[in-house]
């Protein structure tokens, strides 16, 4: 049998018993296994398997790199000197004298035109070095500078001990500017010794702060970019002369605040919301200033406003239609019923027209940034054309500045922020990732054929999303020949879930008939790789391999688990008087083992009693499982990095762990259910499962057995519970000969058993 000793895992690597597709635990693709670990659930493609220990590659001509694996590296985080993505990879390549690194997909390119240019620099927002780089698809946060969400393809710089960034546009952010709300000195920048040593917060929202703040050390006063910004259009109020700030304070409820309202006079409790003088420091009742929940103010919306509070989907950003800046999400906001307005309540109460972008002079940025290559080199390929309603737009990258004002993508309604992409002829705009869309391909979706983007679902005729079952309204991807279809947000959703934006994880293809657990949206078959495993949404089980996801309900199941589920009323042993239906019981205890359901479990509405999914798997597990008919052995291995894999589940089994002793067979205590025959160390004899009806004590836990099947010993007349022979907790390591010697005990029982059958028979 051929063998392979590769660099990436530390046992020898054979051909795969099965021949097929797998997760590679490298570049985590979908590609043929060419060598595998069966033990440890380790795969290798063919791509990766010829990949050497050391390659000479023309982006760093002057010293061999190195095949190296995560914990070998310095730093936390490294830079691609091939893409410029910034990553934590498992693998990689680097060269040791330069601390220079290139990604497994990089590696694996033919060819690279030109590297990135990792520029270095020191910034006073960050007690760390910057590096030139784009952050990735993990990364999460907000810009230091701008504190707007991060685009994992935007160009920024960022930390590789923190990852931590900013955007290489917002260097031309001023450091100092002279706000209304402080006439007596400006407010400047402050450097991470000034603003993370003193552990300051922000005198508006209460806030600490994440990045560089405005302020003045003089007098103590400190601002997020993002709260200087609300300031300028501070609500105003005939009881003050000075604008208020809407200000939510989340510490411990009940305790006294020194300063009462000014209104009202009565005193201002924490952990509730108010508005607030930063330059006074006074507390205003929201009650007290009677603001209306209802309001029709003609010159900047057509229709009735209502005030409620505002929360954004999907964490995607909202812009007030006023002045043109974020509406903070969890904030009371001015919203109309019939379309898509949303203004701030300060904007909305002003009694004199506010002008757009009020901050447009007062932090002026230069336009002047340049821009990145990778941009310029994609206006040389074949334009994007996205089919419109009107005519195809041929789409060329654009910089930012170049935009409309109101940069919101004609394609999925979201804003855009970093990489726009426009028509050449006409307005419209869209991010790159959607105008991307228009090429035509075979989306992750669906794989059997390619898909068409479509502006609409063909006007009058109604079509639903394969996933979301809801109406097709706006822009799709369409299947001609099998009329597959899904709404573009969908598919986006699913990208930045579930395909290359979230690794060791990729939806397959295969659209699976049903729907999920909630019964309201399509399944999907997705691959969840060994090296990154995720927690079953019913049982709360890690996963890998193939599984079942909703990226509607952002829900990965096992199959078993879904299996479970869809019977929709089944019985458990524990209660079996009435039926129990599955259901969202959060925030509950489970029956059985009294621990707390994590989102779905069986429950009773007659009883109000819940189960753990997973409890109730395993007493049906059981029946569905072969039974094992030779004797099983619980054995300990003190080394948890060469693990068996269970033959029933296919996760690691650990150190404890059930095998047997005549054949390669290995399984979880849970998984094997009760075996016919088993040994372990809560007693010195084997045990075999046997019926009674006498009235019998377990002779473990010393409590009545209310069950008709119990474990009996042949030589000591002992009885056990199921459970309490069966479980592994308190259970000592034992050497490795006195386990050799169980066994061998076990084989003069099993024969001695055999003899005395022969003769009484």
């Amino acid at each position: 049998m051929a063998e392979l000793q590769h660099g990436s895992h530390e046992c020898a690597l054979t051909l795969p018993k099965m021949v097929g597709n797998g997760i590679c635990n490298m570049c985590f693709k979908d590609e043929p296994v060419e060598f595998a670990c069966e033990p440890c659930n380790f795969d290798l493609c063919k791509s990766c398997s010829d990949l050497p220990l050391k390659m000479s590659h023309h982006l760093h001509p002057e010293h061999p790199l190195e095949f190296c694996i995560g914990d070998e590296r310095k730093s936390k985080y490294m830079i691609c000197i091939g893409c410029g993505n910034m990553s934590s990879g498992s693998f990689y390549y680097e060269c040791k004298k330069c601390e220079i690194y290139l990604d497994m997909d990089c590696a694996l390119q033919k060819s690279i035109v030109k590297g990135w240019e990792a520029t270095e620099m020191l910034h006073y927002s960050h007690e760390h070095m910057f590096r030139r780089c784009r952050p990735g698809p993990n990364a999460k946060g907000s810009c230091l500078l701008c504190e707007l969400p991060l685009s994992p393809s935007a160009i920024c710089y960022g930390c590789v001990h923190c990852q931590l960034f900013f955007h290489e546009r917002c260097l031309d952010l001023p450091t100092e500017i002279q706000h209304p709300v402080h006439p007596a000195h400006p407010l400047k920048r402050l450097d991470y010794i000034q603003a993370f040593h003193r552990r300051k917060i922000c005198n508006a929202c209460k806030f600490s702060f994440a990045g560089a703040p405005f302020g003045c050390l003089e007098c103590g006063i400190y601002l997020h970019l993002r709260c200087a910004d609300a300031l300028l259009r501070g609500l105003m109020h005939n009881s003050h002369e000075h604008r208020l700030f809407y200000v939510e304070d989340n510490r411990v409820a009940g305790v006294n605040n020194e300063e009462p309202c000014q209104i009202c006079m009565e005193t201002v409790f924490y952990n509730v919301q108010y508005y607030y003088c930063v330059i006074c420091d006074l507390k205003f009742h929201i009650k007290c200033l009677e603001i209306p929940k209802y309001v029709v103010n003609k010159s900047y919306h057509i229709h009735q406003l209502e005030r409620k509070r505002f929360r954004a989907e999907d964490s995607f950003l909202e812009y007030c239609g006023v002045c043109e800046t974020i509406v903070n999400s969890e904030h009371p906001a001015y919203s109309c019923k019939a379309c898509d307005f949303l203004g701030h309540t300060e904007c909305i109460l002003r009694e004199e027209m506010p002008s757009p972008l009020y901050l447009k002079e007062l932090y002026s940025c230069s336009k002047s940034n340049t821009i990145s290559t990778n941009i310029e080199d994609l206006e040389t390929e074949d334009k994007l054309l996205v089919n419109g309603i009107n005519h195809i737009h041929a789409m060329r990258t654009m910089h930012m500045s170049e935009l409309e004002e109101e940069a919101n993508c004609n394609m999925c309604d979201g804003r855009i922020h970093d990489n726009p992409c426009k028509c050449e002829t006409c307005s419209f705009q869209s991010h790159d990732y959607c105008a991307e869309l228009g090429r035509p391909s075979r989306h992750q979706f669906h794989l059997n054929h390619s898909l068409t983007l479509l502006p609409n679902s063909f006007g009058w005729v109604r079509r639903s999303c394969k996933s979301c079952k809801k109406d097709i309204e706006g822009f799709n991807l369409f299947c001609r020949v099998c009329n597959f279809i899904i709404d573009i947000s969908c598919a986006l959703k699913s990208i930045k879930m579930l395909g290359a934006l979230h690794m060791g994880q990729k939806i397959i293809g295969a659209f699976v008939g049903g729907l999920c657990i909630q019964d309201q949206h399509s399944l999907f078959n997705v691959v969840i790789s060994r090296s990154y495993p995720t927690a079953c949404a019913l049982c709360d089980e890690k996963l890998c391999g193939k599984a079942l996801s909703c990226v509607t309900c952002d829900d990965i199941c096992h199959p078993l688990c879904i299996e479970v589920g869809r019977r929709g009323i089944v019985g458990h042993l524990l209660h079996s008087d009435h039926k129990l239906a599955i259901s969202l019981v959060s925030e509950s205890k489970c029956t059985a083992c009294q621990l707390d359901i994590t989102k779905y479990g069986y429950r009773c509405f007659i009883c109000e009693v819940n189960f753990h999914i997973e409890c109730n798997k395993l007493v049906i597990l059981p029946r569905k499982t072969k039974p094992h008919s030779h004797y099983l052995y619980n054995f300990w291995k003190d080394v948890l990095r060469v693990t068996q894999a269970c033959n029933v589940c296919a996760r690691p089994c650990g150190v404890s762990f059930y095998g047997c002793i005549d054949c390669d067979f290995s399984a979880h205590a849970e998984c094997i259910g009760f075996p016919s025959n088993v040994k372990n160390q809560r007693h010195q004899h084997t045990l075999t499962q046997t019926y009674s009806s006498r009235e019998q004590n377990c002779s473990l836990c010393e409590s009545y057995i209310n069950s008709y099947r119990i474990y009996s010993c042949y030589q000591c007349k002992d009885v056990f519970h199921f459970k309490c022979i069966m479980s592994t907790e308190n259970c000592e390591a034992i050497l490795e000969e006195d386990q050799l010697q169980d066994i061998y005990l076990m084989y003069l029982e099993r024969d001695l058993f055999d003899l005395l059958r022969d003769n009484e028979s």
